[in-house]
């Protein structure tokens, strides 16, 4: 009788370690910030994180904000090769995608996102949307799929009191995000490998814009060659 228990606990206890490996190599995307409570005038920084254990070639991301309580300045991603592609932005959404011309591995940061506060309220960001990219057997950048939104709202709590403006150090070449600064991609620094690297997020921004499409709501369009 005693081992047979035993063997019903082991089945048992193996099936939960199943479960629990499954969760936790879930292929997520979530909005993080390292503090909720700010002043009017200083930086807030929020984080795109994910967890997948395919190498991607990009993500886009759009982020809803009250246009009366925060200015969009610039994104960033820290993963190595992955610039950004300027696109026309919107008041009141944040949209940036960012792509490399190497797979690359994208557990953690995916992007820092900064806003500026414009005075005492209390807002919130929404995920809108996000996707990773990878490229796909025939060559075409594709959304992977199976990729699961996690925490889309972060609350912000803003005083009306003055606080002291950050200058806030970033690498690599700032995706401008506000409605009237952003500028054309062909502003970016001149030079021999930063002419490539252009050149190289150029082959793949079209399928880019082609990959937000087919993610929105309601389009059934399939990338043709």
């Amino acid at each position: 009788m005693k081992s047979i228990n035993a063997l019903v606990l082991a089945i048992i206890f193996a099936f939960i370690s199943i479960i629990k490996v499954d969760a936790q190599s879930a292929e997520t995307i979530w909005l993080l910030a390292n503090t909720t409570a700010y002043k009017t005038g200083e930086t807030v920084t929020i984080t795109l994180n994910a967890i997948t254990s395919t190498p991607i070639q990009g993500f886009t991301f759009q982020i809803r904000y009250d246009p009366a309580c925060l200015k969009p300045v610039n994104a960033t991603s820290p993963i190595s090769g992955m610039n950004g592609l300027q696109l026309p932005q919107t008041v009141g959404l944040v949209d940036a995608s960012f792509a490399s011309t190497s797979p690359q591995a994208a557990n953690g940061v995916l992007a820092e996102v900064r806003f500026v506060t414009l005075g005492g309220c209390q807002t919130n960001l929404t995920l809108e949307s996000a996707a990773l990219a990878i490229r796909n057997e025939s060559g075409f950048a594709a959304p992977l799929a199976g990729v699961v939104v996690g925490e889309k709202n972060i609350s912000l709590n803003i005083d009306k009191e003055v606080g002291v403006s950050q200058d806030v150090q970033v690498s690599g070449t700032p995706l401008l995000l506000s409605p009237d600064g952003a500028q054309p991609a062909s502003t970016m620094p001149a030079g021999t490998m930063a002419v490539l690297a252009v050149l190289g997020i150029l082959v793949v921004a079209g399928i880019f814009i082609l990959i937000k499409q087919l993610s929105g709501p309601g389009s059934q369009k399939n990338i043709q060659k």
